[in-house]
């Protein structure tokens, strides 16, 4: 059984993506769900899931460890983002408070689980850090996508397979599935994309990846298909339509559009590109290297993204 620290890097990247699309999807119950799985593989019997019974309520716990009493309260949010500051702050506040109260006899540390990927406003950190000053005898944290992953990647591979789905090796991404890009290709519905010639496919300057603020993960991503996107260029240039690969980077290019006027981070934003060309949950990594290629290559000469500023000749 190979434990988490000996899983290579290159597994580490594609998990470290599958976690972010799993805590996005995640929410509610399924979230509370999730973490209490992580623990379960993590702690065994030393962790206990605890569920709401009826009136009874779950009196401020979602989990609990039992040989150092940390208590744990879970809020996934839609989407794995939050607009709604104030409801945040607002539960943070009164999740900890019931359990001060109710279970004041079994609360040695209590600590807030959220999904909120692209970290959490301000606010919340502030209502965090009073906690800590107002219950000195209490120690208070959090746990978030960092924290997720610290836990995930102490279990063993086989464990890590079995939450997120089989990730890419070296191997697969050496030898990249022409049919599975073709799978891709042809599950894409291009009735919506728009008329190319409203579309600008010049090519992108170097520089792109950083000028854009891709989280560290994802610019290993695009990092890592740009071995095979000569091979995706190959492959429309050959393809019986002409204008499949135009139509492909016009439909891409107008949901990054959408997605951007939605003022996404630019992890959020690749996020959403990938589950457009896989589909909603995990895929095989045939699949995920084919989407990675794609990606890549309407990255480096498309308009995903934005491109560097043209300097001004002096």
């Amino acid at each position: 059984m190979q434990l988490g620290s000996q899983i290579p890097d290159e597994q580490r990247q594609w998990w470290r993506i599958a976690l972010e699309l799993r805590l996005r999807q995640c929410h509610g119950d399924s979230f509370q769900d999730l973490f209490s799985v992580v623990m379960g593989h993590l702690h065994g019997d030393d962790f206990v899931r605890v569920r709401a019974f009826g009136k009874l309520g779950d009196k401020g716990c979602d989990g609990y460890l039992l040989s150092t009493g940390q208590l744990f309260q879970c809020y996934g949010a839609l989407n794995g983002e939050t607009k709604n500051v104030a409801k945040l702050v607002k539960k943070i506040k009164s999740d900890f408070a019931t359990a001060k109260v109710k279970l004041a006899g079994i609360t040695k540390e209590w600590h807030m689980v959220l999904n909120l990927v692209d970290g959490i406003p301000v606010e919340a950190l502030e209502a965090l850090e009073e906690l800590k000053i107002s219950n000195p005898n209490i120690k208070i944290g959090y746990i978030g996508k960092e924290g997720f992953e610290e836990r995930i990647f102490e279990l063993s591979s086989e464990r890590v397979a079995s939450l997120l789905g089989p990730a890419a090796t070296p191997a697969d991404v050496k030898n990249l599935d022409v049919a599975a890009l073709r799978k891709l290709v042809d599950d894409l519905s291009l009735s919506s994309a728009p008329p190319l010639e409203e579309i600008d496919l010049n090519l992108v300057p170097v520089g792109k990846l950083s000028h854009n603020a891709l989280p560290t993960h994802w610019q290993m991503f695009v990092r890592s298909g740009w071995a095979n996107a000569p091979i995706v260029a190959s492959y429309f240039s050959r393809h019986p339509d002409p204008l499949k690969g135009e139509q492909v980077g016009a439909l891409l290019n107008e949901k990054y559009r959408a997605l951007k006027a939605q003022n996404l981070t630019p992890g959020t934003i690749m996020t959403a590109l990938l589950e457009t060309v896989t589909g909603v949950g995990s895929a095989p990594p045939p699949r995920l290297v084919a989407a990675q290629a794609l990606l890549t290559h309407f990255f480096e000469s498309c308009d995903i993204f934005e491109r560097l500023p043209v300097a001004s000749p002096t």
